[in-house]
């Protein structure tokens, strides 16, 4: 799993002071990289949008009747709701940054519990490769 961070240089700034911090950076299997064009965040929310985005506020353009008028309002490098919405991207704001270490944590947590353990059995497969098939024929 990676972290993306897309934002302006004071938002990407804060973001790695607070995985620093958390020592965060040293839990993630993948890497912690930021996103300089919308094309590219596109591109990585499409190919993957289980990873971690972590979006500025600023760049995320809700569209309302106000902000169809006045397009020279919305920042031209912002990428829409709809977009994130259609490929399940959470929005999750939060208050204050020192929580986003916490959110980040249980997610790598529920991931690792996601993974199956080296002794359980989630398959047929599983349990044609295991032992366990020939204990079942010897004791028949």
């Amino acid at each position: 799993m990676n972290i993306y961070i897309y934002g302006n240089d004071l938002f990407r700034g804060k973001i790695h002071t607070i995985l620093d911090r958390a020592n965060i950076k040293f839990k993630v299997d993948g890497e912690v990289k930021n996103i300089d064009t919308l094309d590219q965040l596109k591109e990585l929310i499409k190919s993957d949008p289980t990873d971690i985005f972590l979006i500025d506020q600023d760049k995320i353009i809700v569209e309302t009747f106000i902000t169809r008028l006045f397009k020279f309002l919305l920042p031209k490098d912002g990428i829409k709701k709809i977009f994130l919405d259609k490929y399940g991207i959470g929005d999750i704001s939060l208050r204050d940054y020192d929580d986003l270490a916490i959110y980040i944590n249980k997610r790598l947590e529920a991931i690792e519990n996601a993974k199956p353990k080296p002794h359980e059995i989630t398959s047929i497969d599983d349990i044609l490769e295991d032992d366990a098939l020939e204990a079942l024929a010897d004791m028949v």
